[in-house]
């Protein structure tokens, strides 16, 4: 074997164990809320994600709509959010920073009542999060490693994630990973 070929080879073995089989990165799951989930296990799985997501936030926005009537929590953190940015009841593609405790529990509050709320990690960065409907649809995209770490936390807080999320079924598996 040439001396060249011999150190690419070398190389292409060492960067293995950073990615996945073959070196290619590893595919994010994409991860769903399961309808008819109790609030409170609801409201938890959310913080336990967001937690997860938050660090590698690029754009952050949620919608101050809801087609319900917003609860005292979420009322509540309408006024925090007027007070700290501005933004009123109505507004659409508020920015929150979610390294802020406190804009990071707002937001936290009122994803399972906005229209809409999103999280965007990095470009390839296969981190996001979503909700839309009044909360009825609320899911993200996680490296697996970081999907295990939310299980752990839920686990630590007895809440079994498998009965209350799902992982989306894709018709290409392989579409995140190439």
């Amino acid at each position: 074997m040439s001396a060249k070929r011999s150190l690419t080879r070398a190389f292409t073995e060492f960067a293995q164990p950073f990615g996945s089989h073959g070196g290619r990165r590893p595919r994010p799951l994409d991860l769903f809320l399961l309808e008819g989930t109790a609030p409170e296990t609801a409201r938890t799985v959310v913080e336990e994600v967001i937690r997860e997501v938050a660090p590698d936030a690029a754009s952050t926005d949620i919608d101050l709509i809801s087609d319900l009537p917003w609860p005292s929590d979420a009322q509540t953190a309408l006024t925090a959010i007027a007070d700290a940015t501005g933004a009123q009841e109505g507004e659409t593609a508020v920015v929150l920073d979610l390294t802020d405790e406190r804009q990071r529990e707002w937001f936290i509050t009122l994803v399972p009542h906005t229209i809409s709320a999103e999280i965007w990690g990095p470009t390839g960065s296969g981190v996001s999060f979503s909700a839309s409907d009044t909360g009825s649809a609320i899911g993200w995209r996680l490296p697996a490693e970081r999907w295990e770490r939310v299980r752990a936390r839920l686990s630590h807080r007895d809440i079994d994630p498998d009965t209350a999320t799902q992982r989306a079924t894709r018709g290409r598996p392989d579409k995140y990973s190439q």
